[in-house]
């Protein structure tokens, strides 16, 4: 399947896997990558858009996490019924009923096929979220994670006087005059932010960032030794059932205190 950056990847001598970046050609090791900015194409990941007039109570249920206040972001535990850990994705609120699900780990079609089941489930011969939609995101935006010792001042380079969003925060951020989402992740993982571009302006943003000496392209096998630095990666390395206490999923900040999340009484 094309994607809007294939060709710039080919350029690249990307090595391609299960329509995703694996590796560059000369890839610069991750150690020092992060001492500039790394810069990853999220294509290929799980990347959902979740949207509608039952968006919210959705997502509420469908994640551990906090819940999130338009214009916020964080990971989230996924749970199956019995307290099971389905998947840890990066969620973005970026309206009152819009919302973006991110997920690169090994567990992405797991998690995916998790989503559509719950969307699913009946109660009392109703299906309290048949008003939530969920769609492929990938021809809505591009997603580019942007991280590193560095990543701030590269980003910064294109947004002039704006304020980057810190930890946990979404904005609507102009590009070149381009108007672009930047999702910043979790402060346990530096600087690093999600930058959510039109597709048709991918090209010229990404051949743009890796023109700074600095800045160095990374596939996904480099990405799951980044996110190896969550303490909940080594947890979601393989396809078996995952069973994790409720106190460590709320020492690592994934669960919150109150039972309106699937998988609640499991735990």
């Amino acid at each position: 399947m094309a994607w809007p950056l294939m060709r710039e990847h080919g350029y690249l001598g990307a090595s391609l896997e299960d329509g995703r970046v694996a590796s560059y050609l000369n890839e610069t090791p991750l150690d020092e990558a992060l001492q500039g900015a790394c810069v990853y194409d999220l294509t290929g990941s799980l990347y959902r858009f979740v949207s509608g007039e039952d968006a919210q109570g959705f997502m509420e249920t469908l994640c551990a996490g906090t819940r999130l206040p338009a214009g916020s972001s964080a990971f989230s535990a996924v749970l199956t019924g019995d307290g099971a850990l389905v998947s840890v994705p990066f969620i973005v609120r970026g309206g009152a009923s819009e919302y973006m699900v991110i997920d690169p780990g090994r567990r992405r079609a797991m998690l995916d096929a998790w989503m559509g089941f719950a969307r699913s489930i009946e109660q009392d011969g109703v299906m309290p979220f048949e008003q939530a939609s969920i769609e492929d995101a990938s021809s809505l935006l591009v997603p580019l994670l942007v991280c590193g010792t560095r990543a701030r001042e590269l980003l910064g380079d294109y947004t002039a006087d704006a304020v980057l969003p810190g930890p946990g925060c979404v904005a609507s951020v102009a590009f070149d005059d381009v108007p672009c989402v930047l999702a910043a992740l979790d402060e346990r993982l530096g600087d690093a932010f999600i930058v959510f571009a039109p597709p048709a302006f991918s090209v010229r943003l990404f051949r743009s960032f890796l023109s700074f000496t600095y800045a160095h392209p990374q596939g996904m096998a480099s990405l799951e030794r980044f996110m190896g630095r969550l303490p909940w990666q080594g947890q979601l390395a393989g396809d078996d059932r995952v069973i994790v206490g409720r106190d460590a999923l709320s020492a690592w900040g994934i669960v919150r205190p109150d039972a309106g999340f699937i998988g609640s009484r499991g735990l």
